[in-house]
């Protein structure tokens, strides 16, 4: 079962800096990676975490909905197809 502190992720308040790196930690991320899945420089990731500036409603939705279906930066990995099946027609 998901973890129940982050179960209903639709749900979207303001977040403390604290819930972030909990967050991004749960996920297996780091500020960087963080910054990088999110799609925002690493300066910004840090003003998250200093409180600087508040997380979007997306990426809270985004994080927490990640968690939730337990997926994480690498729970998905691309295996390259065979040459062969590249041209074959589906």
């Amino acid at each position: 079962m998901a973890n129940q502190n982050y179960a209903d992720w639709r749900k979207v308040a303001a977040i403390s800096p604290a819930e972030y790196e909990r967050l991004l930690a749960a996920l297996g991320l780091n500020q960087s990676s963080g910054a990088r899945f999110l799609g925002v420089s690493g300066r910004t990731s840090r003003r998250y975490v200093a409180g600087e500036a508040e997380v979007p409603a997306a990426a809270v939705k985004l994080l927490r909905l990640m968690l939730y279906l337990r997926f994480g930066p690498r729970s998905r990995k691309r295996q390259p197809r065979p040459a062969a099946q590249l041209d074959a027609n589906p």
